[in-house]
């Protein structure tokens, strides 16, 4: 099966993939493609980000690695896209002895301008990503790690946006920023209860004459 991706909304995918993450499958990004069209998706374990591709392929999911996904950068004048070829079906399983099922990854080809690369594809069960989305946010006030945040804008930037999206609020629960009807991320909440009152010495003065009318 060929499958072309635009660079930035594969670029933009590839933020938030995991780096060096002992869950190797992390490290890569998730395909998923069927009469419907196709699912390109990147998550760390703290975000997750999924875009819509339009077209109908066979019945396909694939893990590609993180060689494959490293090997595309978003740039001014870098190729616009992204040619990526496998075989159809699913994960290739055979039944060797009648004993057990051996995974048999399939080659992925990456076409990239002037640039091809193949890799095997991973072994590994991908996040469903599905479960992860958040049909409608609460709106319930939550913490986020800045980073993440700052990963939100830095998508929205290589998408070609010059705006932030912004964070759908959902408590304790997966917030949701929906860049554009294509392109969604969702982001775990960060675990914090902050202070709410200012301590007071904020409000005294520094110099000795009124700090005296401060305490009186």
């Amino acid at each position: 099966m060929n499958i072309t991706i635009n660079t930035d909304i594969f670029a933009a995918v590839a933020l938030f993939r995991a780096i060096n993450d002992i869950r190797y499958y992390l490290n890569g990004l998730y395909l998923e493609a069927g009469a419907h069209g196709a699912r390109l998706v990147g998550c760390d374990g703290h975000q997750l980000a999924v875009a819509r591709i339009e077209g109908k392929y066979t019945e396909s999911s694939i893990i590609l690695p993180s060689s494959l996904v490293a090997a595309v950068k978003a740039k001014a004048r870098s190729p616009k896209l992204v040619t990526l070829e496998f075989s159809d079906g699913g994960q290739q399983l055979v039944d060797r002895d009648n004993a057990k099922n051996v995974f048999v990854p399939r080659d992925i080809t990456l076409t990239y301008g002037e640039t091809t690369t193949t890799a095997k594809e991973l072994d590994g069960k991908f996040p469903d990503y599905r479960r992860v989305v958040p049909a409608e946010a609460d709106g319930t006030a939550a913490q986020f790690d800045p980073k993440l945040v700052k990963r939100i804008d830095r998508a929205c930037s290589v998408l070609g946006y010059k705006f932030f999206a912004g964070i759908a609020h959902n408590g304790k629960s997966s917030a949701l920023s929906v860049v554009d009807d294509s392109f969604l991320i969702v982001t775990m909440p960060f675990n914090i209860d902050p202070v709410q009152v200012a301590p007071l010495w904020v409000q005294e003065p520094l110099l000795e004459q009124e700090l005296d009318r401060f305490a009186a």
